[in-house]
């Protein structure tokens, strides 16, 4: 993956990017297409976005009919111009995050350019190596705030490495606190884990041509407040519209309160540390980059190698000591810890052909899981592995082996870095296009979420015993909120209203109980029911068999 200035590099760089594009829109269009939306986080996030679009009011946010504070609107903006291009559907809003991830890889490719203008090769590669991950490629359409966090927080380290450069460029620090702001808009007070500590560490990292410190910090300041002004151009508005306690939320309770209450601890300090190498693979297995890791010894004092672990290690170190550890919080920290490697790769220090052992680490687990879902169908029954797993055609696991056998050539071959950046988006393409589909047919909740709309459509209303998370609002385009009911509650809550139905989660249910149901449906490993309440009324015995699935808390993001 190697390169050198030449006079095509111009060339060169739109020959990368038409090569994104390509790996990028295989993958996002088959696993856009073979699966819905997963509970309880995406179709929260799209009943958020859906209730905006019903509502008409992108200012104050509901889920089931009330303000929702949890999340600032940004993303929930996004998905509505998506509808508005594209139509109302799920693909559209995962669409969004799609495009999100996408757009990472010309932003890193322009902050590896800030960071080492002389050098073309991590601003090429450092795309790769992203895009190139496992992890980011598989979770490159799920509707989740952090890729587009990601891009967020990019934008202000491109202003800030500008700011760098350039000597304290007013236009640099603007992109700065651009990033601060719409990081803001996007998870709230979370991008100043990311931006910054960078910002207020410079001392560390710049050790070439060091800026006058009083005006570095000043145009951090005002950064600071245009970033803040900007994401307080909603708050503020969006305080005043939904009312005290909503104000209370946004302004305060999403804020302090949730960071005191994440220093409980309730994973340990270390959690992060195995999970780091596992959301690297497959570069945590290549050879040649930890032999060209040494590399990076020549320039260890330099300023740019100095700006990518101000970026790391701090917010590594934040996010290890809050307990509201989640792996997805990691993907915004992830290019500074591959732009060395991508600095590395471009020295010149992997030149030589891999060998048969660097390819084989990274080839065996390929073919070892093509293997495994090759034969999973026929040991079903034996491990007592979820129904879907029969119906996955074993010529699926064949594929994901032959591509690895296929691949292994490749991997011999100077190249072999960008071939091995191929590799799991193709792997992730043969995933989706096999396993998804069954794999997520028993999470979509979409038949008893449209028999729900039907009802709702009649005049009926419609209850949901225990905490609800949404995830019927957007399947069933559902025009007003199911009434929250407590749990043990639902038989008194029938025969007080015995024209309504209630929405009933069941470990198992007979075939001639479930024809009783207006609908039932597998969903999440259980049965969801949806039953007139005149029937519970005249068969409480069904309620018997009701799971106790929420009785347990699912935590709220």
């Amino acid at each position: 993956m190697s390169t050198a200035p030449t006079a095509g590099a111009p060339l060169r760089t739109l020959l990368h990017l038409a090569g994104w594009l390509a790996v990028w829109g295989l993958l996002t269009a088959v696993a856009l297409s073979t699966r819905s939306l997963v509970p309880i986080d995406e179709t929260r996030y799209a009943a958020v976005a859906w209730e905006m679009w019903a509502r008409g009011d992108g200012l104050v946010l509901h889920l089931n009919g009330e303000p929702y504070s949890h999340k600032p609107p940004l993303l929930f903006w996004l998905i509505e111009l998506s509808w508005a291009v594209f139509g109302i559907g799920d693909a559209q809003a995962r669409l969004v995050t799609a495009l999100a991830a996408f757009a990472n890889l010309p932003l890193l490719a322009v902050l590896a350019a800030r960071l080492w203008p002389q050098d073309p090769g991590p601003r090429r590669c450092a795309p790769w190596l992203l895009y190139g991950g496992l992890y980011y490629a598989l979770f490159g359409t799920m509707l989740m705030f952090d890729l587009l966090m990601s891009v967020c927080v990019l934008l202000g380290l491109t202003g800030l490495a500008g700011a760098w450069r350039s000597g304290g460029r007013r236009r640099d620090w603007l992109l700065y606190a651009l990033g601060l702001g719409l990081g803001g808009l996007t998870k709230g007070p979370a991008v100043l884990v990311y931006l910054l500590p960078p910002a207020l560490l410079a001392p560390l990292w710049i050790v070439e041509a060091r800026p006058d410190w009083r005006r570095w910090y000043r145009a951090l300041g005002l950064s600071l407040l245009g970033g803040f002004a900007l994401a307080l151009a909603w708050a503020v508005p969006a305080a005043i519209a939904g009312g005290a306690e909503y104000r209370g939320a946004i302004l305060w309770g999403q804020t302090a309160g949730r960071m005191v209450q994440a220093f409980a601890h309730q994973r340990p300090f270390w959690w992060y540390l195995p999970v780091l190498p596992l959301i690297l693979l497959p570069w945590t297995l290549w050879l040649p980059l930890w032999r060209a890791l040494p590399a990076l010894k020549t320039e260890a004092g330099g300023s740019a190698l100095r700006f990518c672990l101000a970026c790391f290690v701090p917010g590594f170190l934040i996010f290890s000591a809050v307990s509201g550890k989640q792996v997805h919080y990691l993907l915004p920290l992830l290019p500074a810890l591959l732009l060395p490697a991508a600095r590395a790769l471009t020295l010149g220090a992997c030149d030589r052909q891999p060998g048969r052992l660097a390819v084989a680490l990274v080839i065996t687990p390929i073919v070892g899981l093509g293997v495994l879902l090759a034969l999973a169908p026929s040991f079903v029954d034996h491990y007592r592995w979820p129904d879907w797993v029969g119906t996955v055609s074993p010529l699926w696991g064949l594929a994901v082996a032959g591509l690895g056998l296929a691949w292994a050539p490749l991997l011999r071959t100077r190249r072999a870095g960008l071939w091995l950046a191929v590799l799991p988006a193709l792997l992730g393409t043969l995933l989706y296009a096999g396993i998804a589909r069954p794999a997520t047919a028993a999470l979509d909740g979409s038949p008893v979420a449209q028999a729900i709309g039907r009802l709702q459509a009649e005049g009926v209303t419609v209850a949901h015993p225990g905490k609800y998370h949404g995830e019927f609002q957007f399947p069933g385009r559902l025009r007003q909120p199911l009434e929250v009911i407590t749990r043990g509650s639902e038989l008194e809550w029938a025969r007080a209203h015995p024209q309504g139905a209630l929405i009933v989660r069941h470990d198992e249910l007979d075939p001639e109980q479930a024809a009783l149901a207006v609908i039932v449906q597998p969903y999440r490993q259980r049965y969801a029911a949806l039953w007139r309440a005149q029937t519970l009324i005249e068969h409480p015995g069904l309620l018997a068999k009701e799971s106790g699935e929420s009785r347990g808390s699912e935590g709220e993001e």
